[in-house]
């Protein structure tokens, strides 16, 4: 028996979406902010993406659609999730970050659970997403470690991981 995926009857709740920016990770991206958190982290320049409501209920289907009609308009590099915590949807958007990967874009997604829970699956479905992630940063935002210095990074305690040998750390 075969198990088929019916993408247009799994969803996501989305805060935002930008179709291209060069802001959130190298290269033009497609980003996705997904709307709900529970880690409290003080000054979160997200806040509006931490309150668990909904905002934008998106299908698989029609996200991949819009992917791919970006990726073709602007000639994406990848896709970047943020938040929001984008691992407390990680069941759902493993099929996003699947088919950014099987159409060559490459995947990034900041977490503010650390690298080691999410590799135990602290969250369902968080192991699973991992293995289609090519670069993660982990790690709460703390206010007094407040970091300027690095790309993408809010607070010197949040780590880099390559997952893949798409990116090394010279991005």
């Amino acid at each position: 028996m075969s198990y088929i995926l019916n993408s247009d009857k799994i969803y996501l709740n989305i805060n935002m979406i930008r179709d291209c920016t060069e802001a959130e990770g190298p290269g033009k991206r497609f980003c996705i902010w997904l709307q709900g958190c529970n880690l409290g982290c003080k000054n979160c320049i997200n806040n509006q993406m931490l309150e668990f409501e909904v905002k934008n209920i998106i299908s698989i289907k029609d996200l991949q659609e819009y992917i791919l009609e970006s990726k073709e308009k602007y000639d994406l590099e990848g896709v970047t999730f943020l938040g929001g915590e984008p691992f407390l949807q990680a069941n759902s958007l493993k099929h996003i970050a699947k088919f950014c990967k099987e159409k060559g874009l490459s995947v990034m997604c900041f977490s503010g659970f650390k690298y080691e829970r999410l590799k135990q699956n602290v969250v369902d479905g968080s192991n699973k997403l991992l293995t289609y992630l090519d670069v993660l940063i982990d790690g709460p935002y703390i206010d007094s470690l407040r970091d300027n210095s690095r790309n993408w990074v809010g607070s010197s305690n949040q780590t880099f991981y390559y997952l893949s040998n798409y990116y090394n750390s010279s991005i």
